[in-house]
């Protein structure tokens, strides 16, 4: 067995980056096991959690040059269980739209 360590980047917004102080790596650690846990790949376009007793809101991307960027600002306490998968969102914008629209 052996270990990779992935390229991540995490990029909080100011107020993420206020809201979490001390909490705010250990945030983002948990968020990135959070997006693995779902099981639906890397890139999600929505998912809200709550850490530290603040409700964030994620979304998260695979460049090009293989790093996984994952933003990460403040969430709706409202909804902190939603996500939506890059996946599920192109689907969406293909029937909303037509299935040449993303050409």
């Amino acid at each position: 067995m052996f270990q990779v360590l992935a390229p991540v980047v995490v990029a909080p917004t100011a107020e993420a980056r206020q809201a979490l102080g001390a909490h705010l790596k250990e945030a983002g650690l948990a968020v990135w096991r959070e997006i693995a846990r779902h099981g639906q790949g890397l890139e999600m376009a929505h998912l809200q959690l709550t850490h530290a007793g603040v409700t964030l809101a994620v979304c998260s991307r695979l460049r090009r040059d293989g790093f996984v960027v994952i933003e990460l600002g403040l969430g709706d306490p409202r909804q902190a269980a939603r996500s939506i998968t890059m996946a599920e969102l192109r689907r969406a914008e293909t029937r909303a739209h037509g299935p040449r629209w993303r050409r």
